[in-house]
């Protein structure tokens, strides 16, 4: 489940430009003292250093920060006032030894306290979305979903929006954990995120090969070396925050009791019950700029409707008898038993999943994840637990979700919902009603086609609709 990103187009510098006045005014000052001054100007100007490690005249103040140097002007002697032929000798010789000691006390440029990313990345993408999630034929309800638009700005200002459906089994205790807590952990890891981003981006500038790279490559080619290194970190700075978050999520879930506290001890309450095999799935979807962040632990799924393509299937499936999943529970000294499907020791029908601690080590709370670039083709992206999932393959939901989303229902209202989970958009309420009617539509379409599980369904719209 993350974008391109352009440089920024700061203004050129005008400190080594000689304004047309001076150049022009010819009556007021000879040939030589032009020069003169030209020469003090090009003392004045920036290092060619940072020329070098930007690539390009222009873009080497930029890089360089915030100006410091000063420029200083002695104050005019009495004695030098006797014929003007004296002052431009004396003067221009006290100016020349004063703009050297200006140089020689020019501090070098600082580093940028918070290194500036590109400016597409406050770029604002579309995004409208509804969800749905119902018991179904299921006695008990134990999913839930989280909406959770903005939860978070990042470091340079872009809105960051959450996502998730989470697939309860046992009891409904850590799906509701996840949909309460999830999103406050994550944002509280993200925030920690951004002053490590910050370190490194600044260390990789302080680096005299990084500089030298830089240097060698063209003006163009230098910039979109900076910006693909800005993104690769950010990517490693996100990845590193859901792993934190899940592993948070996970330590959290065994203390989790039906009564809905969470204390240690375990809860003793008559509402414990907590057998040990107590767990949710969690797939999540994260929006910033123009990338899309999934992470997954379990057998609920993100799907990306791109028009013109088959859907891209940004999260897989952790089910006991995929190869490598089977491989690492037999590694672990587990066993996968046939039991009305393939089950972790005959009992969880999935290989991942938050909580669960009398199934570890075979059954993990290590989510997957993936980052995809968003593009205009994007028409809407689908995450839904297994009830659906089971019963409706990939291309019928993606199908049946665009053409919702095209034909809309400007007169009708946002679907209704079960499990006290709402509908709700970022973009007004005819949005809403489109991505509220695709997630009931598909709903509907799973429990017609016999679903017997909870199904929740969460559509994002990712077009600008009008």
């Amino acid at each position: 489940m993350v974008m391109a990103s352009t440089g920024v187009n700061m203004p050129c510098s005008d400190r080594n430009v000689v304004p047309a006045a001076a150049a022009s005014s010819t009556s007021s000052f000879s040939s030589a003292a032009g020069c003169r001054m030209r020469s003090r100007r090009r003392r004045l100007a920036p290092p060619p250093v940072a020329a070098t490690a930007a690539g390009s005249s222009e873009g080497a103040s930029d890089a360089a920060g915030p100006s410091r140097e000063k420029r200083v002007r002695p104050a005019a002697s009495p004695a030098s006032s006797s014929s003007p032929s004296d002052r431009d000798s004396d003067g221009e010789e006290a100016e020349d030894e004063a703009d050297a000691e200006a140089e020689e006390l020019q501090p070098p440029p600082l580093p940028p306290a918070v290194p500036q990313l590109p400016a597409a990345a406050a770029q604002a993408w579309p995004v409208a979305f509804g969800s749905l999630s119902v018991a179904g034929r299921s006695r008990d309800m134990e999913d839930t979903v989280s909406l959770r638009p903005g939860f978070h700005t990042w470091v340079d200002g872009s809105p960051m929006h959450f996502f998730g459906v989470f697939d309860g089994h046992g009891g409904f205790h850590v799906s509701e954990l996840c949909r309460d807590r999830m999103h406050e952990f994550l944002a509280e890891e993200l925030a920690a995120e951004e002053a490590d981003l910050a370190q490194r981006l600044r260390r990789r500038q302080q680096q005299p090969e990084a500089a030298a790279g830089e240097g060698t490559s063209a003006g163009s080619g230098a910039g979109s070396w900076a910006v693909k290194q800005q993104q690769l970190e950010e990517e490693r700075a996100w990845r590193a925050a859901l792993e934190r978050t899940f592993r948070r999520v996970d330590a959290m879930a065994s203390l989790a009791c039906a009564c809905g506290r969470i204390v240690s001890p375990p809860c003793r309450c008559p509402l414990s019950g907590n057998s040990g095999i107590v767990g949710s799935t969690a797939v999540v979807a994260l929006l910033v700029r123009g990338r899309l962040v999934v992470a997954n632990c379990g057998d609920s799924r993100a799907v990306l409707c791109r028009g013109g393509s088959p859907p891209v299937q940004l999260s897989d499936d952790h089910k006991p008898n995929r190869p490598d999943e089977l491989a690492r529970i037999q590694a672990a000294g587990g066993r996968v038993v046939f039991n009305n499907g393939h089950r972790v020791r005959g009992i969880l029908a999935m290989s991942r999943a938050l909580g669960d601690r009398m199934l570890r080590p075979e059954v993990i709370a290590e989510p997957e994840i993936t980052v995809t670039d968003r593009t205009p083709e994007d028409q809407c992206l689908i995450l839904a637990s297994d009830g659906m999932w089971d019963a409706v393959p990939n291309e019928i939901a993606c199908s049946v979700a665009r053409q919702c989303l095209q034909d809309g229902n400007p007169g009708g209202g946002a679907a209704a919902t079960a499990g006290g989970e709402g509908a709700t958009a970022a973009a007004g309420p005819e949005p809403e009603a489109r991505c509220s009617n695709a997630a009931s539509l598909l709903v509907r379409l799973a429990f017609g086609r016999d679903s017997w599980d909870n199904i929740s369904v969460v559509v994002i719209d990712l077009q600008q609709r009008e």
